[in-house]
């Protein structure tokens, strides 16, 4: 069970929550139980993909080892949900609608830290606090795993075009220092190859903490009559951050195509982030304020009722290298549509537990429609899906556990 002590949202440089924390520790370093230090760049609330695999690890870990967040504060204060969560100085951004790290200006956090024995820092960002974990790393010969998430070269080219090389020399330094590098399939491993990486790699692939249904047909038919979608509508879904990386624009123009074919359907947006007005600008331009729609942030069950209710995920970005919706969907037999040549497409077999369509408008929209109008291979895709892509972050967290004794135990030998 979590510690219901570390619920909740706490000022990070309060006395109260600096003595929780202290008492926190005090109790891990004479527990027994091997300690984890994760660390990243966002946290609660913002709600994106890298936090809920450090989350997802945290609730599925803590009853075997000791748990710690080295993550930044959010306005003062670090939203901690039963895992302790040390808080680190930072800066919100209005732009980017997350907080900036700034572990230059804090020495709290590393007061606290000097009290806590570390078996293990598992970094889940090569930028600011990847570079604290990089310092931890060296200085106190901890050893240290890196998750490869993004692929970060592609999003360069596109945020700060000229910096491209600088950028990428950054994280790198952050990548080949640390002791192993995880990622979630073959192609990451072809991408950060690319980028030079030459050491280790192991394959650690995303979770669901989504439940099977006990009776799928039934909170599909409450779910659809929620959403108002008719029978003979079809429900198209896109859940994650509202950000055009995702390529939530060619997304609309899609949607634009197929209503030019007749085909009769409802488009659900769920998730907030950063380019929301630009979007429903877009929805407003294309005349699809009749049939798409934006429905916010939903949590675990809203997004598990929104896929009951849809025919397919669409999900045509080149940012994410895992998706962790993917397997969300496919745990309610809804199967997804990818772009040709991303990375998340490697993730599945084409027309066989998902789809893979051109990169092209007319040639995606055309894609969608011939697999909506085929119901019967619609459903066997969607029943592959389930088969062959949902898993559970229990039996995620069993591997990474085993292969975080060996890396310290390796670790060990060598001091």
């Amino acid at each position: 069970m979590l510690d219901e002590r570390l619920v909740g949202e706490f000022r990070i440089h309060s006395k109260e929550y600096e003595k929780l924390v202290s008492d926190t520790i005090e109790e891990y370093n004479r527990n027994g139980k091997k300690t984890i230090l994760f660390v990243c760049d966002t946290f609660f609330p913002t709600i994106d993909g890298v936090v809920m695999v450090m989350h997802n690890y945290a609730k599925n870990l803590f009853d075997k080892v000791n748990v710690v967040m080295l993550v930044p504060a959010f306005k003062g204060k670090v939203y901690s949900k039963g895992y302790l969560a040390i808080g680190v100085t930072s800066s919100y951004s209005k732009k980017l609608r997350n907080q900036i790290p700034l572990p230059m200006f804090d020495y709290h956090y590393d007061k606290l830290l000097k009290n806590l024995h570390i078996d293990l820092i598992h970094c889940h960002s090569p930028f600011i606090m990847g570079r604290v974990a990089l310092r931890l790393h060296k200085k106190r010969h901890i050893p240290l795993v890196c998750t490869f998430h993004s692929l970060y070269k592609r999003d360069f080219k596109k945020q700060v075009p000229m910096l491209v090389p600088l950028m990428m020399h950054y994280i790198m330094h952050c990548f080949n220092r640390c002791t192993e590098v995880w990622t979630m399939h073959h192609a990451c491993v072809e991408a950060i190859r690319e980028y030079g990486y030459k050491g280790p790699i192991t394959i650690m692939p995303n979770g669901t903490s989504t439940e099977p249904s006990a009776d799928y047909f039934n909170e599909r038919t409450v779910a659809r009559k929620k959403y108002a979608v008719a029978d003979d509508t079809t429900l198209f879904v896109f859940v994650g951050r509202l950000v055009t990386q995702k390529n939530i624009i060619f997304i609309l123009d899609v949607l634009a195509e197929l209503k030019k074919r007749g085909l009769k359907f409802k488009m659900l947006f769920v998730g907030e982030g950063a380019d929301r007005n630009l979007l429903e600008k877009h929805i407003k331009e294309l005349c699809l304020t009749d049939c798409v729609f934006i429905i916010g942030q939903k949590d675990k069950n809203g997004v598990t009722e929104v896929f009951s209710a849809a025919d397919m995920f669409l999900f045509p970005s080149f940012y994410d290298t895992s998706s962790l919706v993917q397997v969300e969907a496919a745990s309610r037999y809804t199967p997804t549509a990818f772009v040709e040549k991303s990375t998340t497409s490697y993730t599945i077999t084409d027309n066989i537990n998902g789809y893979i369509f051109p990169d092209d408008v007319e040639a995606f929209a055309q894609g969608v429609y011939d697999a909506i109008s085929n119901k019967k291979k619609l459903h066997e895709v969607g029943q592959k899906a389930y088969e062959e892509l949902y898993i559970t972050w229990k039996q995620i967290v069993e591997k990474a556990i085993a292969r975080y004794n060996e890396i310290i135990e390796s670790s060990n030998k060598d001091k």
